[in-house]
């Protein structure tokens, strides 16, 4: 049986901070970590290492996977998808930053009333739908030839960097103007203003392609949640499902394991949340699989952790357990390699 944990925002991404795993205590990452064989690769996003990870090539459309995980999005043959997501902007004394949807609060009612409104005045454009109030859809006639950065790149950073490039570029930065217009004067952040609440007053498109191909699963069964995942696993046809370390030893197939709960903490800076989530990785997954290869339950222990910088990769075979004067490594040893 082998087990692979795909846990991006392992690696802490904030250079500013000295020693970030100081007071963390993770023996298992540490012991695997000194006894696999570890590999170092340039940095990959995490949806795009996800999409590696179903052998899925990288043109391959995050928006056209992420609807095909929303359980109430009925499938749409035909159309082209992006992610047209509501953000918010905030000026700061440099730049203007984008915060994602899911911290400003958007009440299903609000999203409603844009997402309907949006569709009357932009209907020329496609068709917007929306799956939750912080995830929304654009259906486009044909795939535009324009390329755009995914929303996990741009949150907290200066959106002037992450702006749609290459051809109708402009047709693009323009769209984005006037929906930014229209939400403004939208009743929607009319109210909310009122009550000085956040306002919903862009939306990042992202997310374009071609359409999946079919490819096998990684593994025969996948833990984890989010439509993404949802939708890579619909389309390879293997089941996504919630199960403790000791069920899944216990059934014996082989098995991926998506834990991203240190790659929103990680990308929001939030020190205390990330070594929260790296507790909870090491306490509920890694250590009883560690367990589980010495006994000979397992056979082998695969980490994939995609980091902005570097991406670390480590193998752990059950012979390599036997060598005695291999040392535990610390995670921040593998920290310290991006700068």
């Amino acid at each position: 049986m082998h087990i692979q944990f795909f846990v991006p925002g392992l690696l802490w991404p904030g250079l500013q901070t000295e020693a970030p795993t100081r007071g963390l205590s993770t023996p298992a990452l540490e012991r695997l970590l000194g006894l696999a064989a570890c590999d170092l690769a340039p940095g990959k996003g995490s949806e795009a290492a996800l999409l590696d990870l179903f052998a899925q090539p990288p043109q391959t459309s995050f928006a056209a996977l992420r609807r095909l995980g929303e359980p109430g999005l009925a499938p749409a043959a035909g159309a082209s998808w992006l992610c047209a997501d509501p953000v918010g902007l905030r000026f700061t004394r440099d730049h203007l930053l984008l915060i994602e949807g899911a911290a400003l609060d958007i009440a299903d009612d609000e999203a409603s009333a844009l997402v309907q409104g949006l569709n009357e005045e932009f209907g020329d454009i496609g068709r917007f739908e929306m799956a939750g109030p912080s995830r929304w859809y654009l259906g486009l006639e044909a795939p535009p030839p324009t390329r755009f950065s995914p929303l996990a790149d741009v949150i907290g950073r200066p959106v002037a960097h992450f702006m749609p490039d290459g051809e109708a570029a402009a047709e693009w930065h323009r769209l984005i103007n006037e929906t930014q217009v229209w939400l403004h004067n939208h009743p929607v952040n009319q109210a909310r203003e009122a009550i000085a609440r956040p306002g919903i007053n862009s939306l990042w498109p992202w997310g374009g392609g071609t359409g999946p191909r079919a490819a096998p699963a990684p593994s025969a069964v996948v833990v984890g949640d989010g439509p993404l995942l949802g939708g890579l696993c619909r389309n390879a046809s293997v089941p996504c499902r919630d199960a403790a370390m000791e069920t899944l030893v216990a059934d014996g197939a082989d098995v991926l394991v998506c834990f991203d709960a240190a790659d929103a903490a990680a990308r929001h800076l939030d020190l205390g949340r990330w070594q929260q989530a790296l507790a909870t990785f090491e306490q509920r997954w890694l250590a009883p699989a560690m367990d589980a290869l010495r006994q000979g339950r397992l056979q082998c222990v695969t980490l994939h952790a995609p980091g902005d910088r570097i991406s670390l990769g480590a193998r752990l075979e059950r012979p390599r357990l036997w060598p005695f004067w291999k040392r535990p490594r610390p995670l921040q040893e593998f920290i310290a390699r991006q700068q």
